[in-house]
């Protein structure tokens, strides 16, 4: 089995800033849709979609490396 390379993009500021809005907004988004959702699996998929959007959101929110 092959290991997957690690892949780091390197983000301006604008382009950090925009993408901690659009994915604030997908985590308020997503707790509702859980919500109204009614079959099992795809309240399990929208979870595991808001666990993943929460953190990369803390990943973009530290402060860069040096």
């Amino acid at each position: 089995m092959q290991a997957k390379a690690a892949f780091t993009p390197e983000l301006h500021d604008e382009e950090r800033e925009l993408l901690i809005e659009l994915l604030e907004a997908e985590c308020r988004r997503l707790p509702v849709e859980i919500h109204h959702s009614h079959h099992g699996e795809f309240k399990e998929h929208l979870r595991r979609r808001l666990a993943l959007a929460e953190a990369v959101l803390e990943r973009l929110k530290q402060p860069e490396k040096c």
